[in-house]
């Protein structure tokens, strides 16, 4: 895929990456334990597509990655369903559908919204399917948490939307625009009330609170996609899973994801300054790249999953590390290696211990019990 089929829209090209990464450690896994994936494209346009092969789609990057892991034997079966409600678009998916030969690829006319029951029928068609849903709307309409419920409740199953926050952001205080829909009537005055920096972060927070609870999944978390030309976020993609291990490599795509989109935006703002200048630049993109609203964001992230850690170890003592780590990782955009970092730090100061620690361990484990040994700040 050419990296010229994405410019001026690198927001997709990091959306695509995140599907891809994540999608790569998923279809092994999956493929290992169930007879069956399915893959469901409940918006899959295409749009905005620059290839005449649709390379630089959703869909082709998700069907890229199964096709790879069934070539591979690490899959035995693999089903996808691609819906599309517009008619001008919807040959184009379909033209696509019938150049894969090699996995069962369906496509319907339909919008997804009025078929949602139908959508889940297919995901549950194989008694040992395990489904992966992809909701990218240009909206918010097709994804409020209650009309998406079936979709969100099929188990075992996980989930992956486009949540649009700077749309939302925009006309949050606008009173014709039903958010109530979306939120509910109390959140809705409640965000309105916030602090323009707090508001966001609480959008996101609240929405998926709401998935996680209508889906019954075990884990949210958000990934913040940035604007290519703006110091600003585009859109927030929201993943559930029940699975801990649907979380840890979920955060693994994040972060590797993340790093992609700032080289990406690097190189963008180097070529907008090229076209508007016409003069070269001797130092690389990466030493001249500007940004503000990500560092804040994730300084921000960092401050409350670190307050959030804190709160369990106060309130309960003695904790399972994976505890801690699930607790950490569903806000945006905190790592891993964040964790340690606090665990470490706590440890110098003599405000935690390991309780079952091994003589050659260099990191906590899953089953590693943390304990407080006195106030932890």
């Amino acid at each position: 895929m050419k990296d010229d089929h994405y410019f001026d829209r690198e927001q997709s090209q990091v959306k695509h990456r995140v599907l891809e990464r994540y999608l790569q450690a998923f279809s092994p896994i999956i493929g290992s334990k169930y007879d069956e994936i399915v893959y469901v494209d409940c918006m899959a346009g295409p749009w905005e597509s620059k290839d005449q092969a649709l390379h630089d789609t959703s869909f082709h990057t998700a069907i890229s990655v199964f096709q790879e892991c069934k070539s591979r034997g690490r899959c035995k079966r693999v089903r996808a369903l691609l819906v599309e409600a517009d008619h001008d678009r919807y040959p184009l998916l379909e033209q696509y559908a019938k150049s894969v030969h090699d996995i069962e690829v369906v496509t319907r006319n339909w919008d997804f919204t009025q078929h949602i029951g139908d959508i889940v029928a297919f995901s549950k068609e194989a008694k040992n399917g395990f489904p992966f849903f992809f909701i990218d709307p240009t909206g918010w309409k097709e994804v409020v948490p209650s009309l998406i419920r079936p979709i969100l409740q099929v188990a075992p199953g996980e989930v992956l939307i486009n949540f649009m926050t700077s749309w939302i952001k925009r006309f949050l205080d606008d009173p014709d625009k039903p958010f109530h829909e979306l939120f509910g009537r109390a959140e809705v005055e409640r965000l309105r009330q916030l602090p323009a920096e707090e508001r966001e972060d609480e959008i996101v927070n609240v929405y998926a609170a709401s998935i996680r609870e209508q889906g019954r999944y075990s884990y949210t978390c958000a990934m913040p996609i940035m604007m290519p030309d703006r110091d600003d976020i585009h859109y927030h993609l929201v993943f559930g899973t029940r699975s801990f291990r649907g979380l840890e490599e979920f955060k693994e795509a994040e972060d590797v994801s993340i790093r992609f989109m700032h080289e990406l935006r690097a190189n963008a703002q180097r070529r907008r300054a090229l076209q508007a200048t016409g003069q070269g630049f001797l130092l690389p993109a990466s030493d001249m790249y500007h940004e503000r609203r990500f560092r804040v964001l994730n300084q921000r992230r960092r401050t409350n999953a670190r307050a959030a850690v804190v709160e369990v170890l106060r309130q309960r003592r003695k904790v399972l590390y994976s505890e801690l780590y699930q607790e950490a990782m569903q806000f945006a955009t905190v790592t891993e290696s964040d964790l340690r970092e606090w665990l470490d730090e706590w440890g110098q100061a003599g405000q935690i211990r390991y309780d079952n620690w091994a003589k050659r361990q260099k990191v906590p484990h899953r089953d590693t019990v943390v304990e407080a040994t006195g106030p932890i700040s």
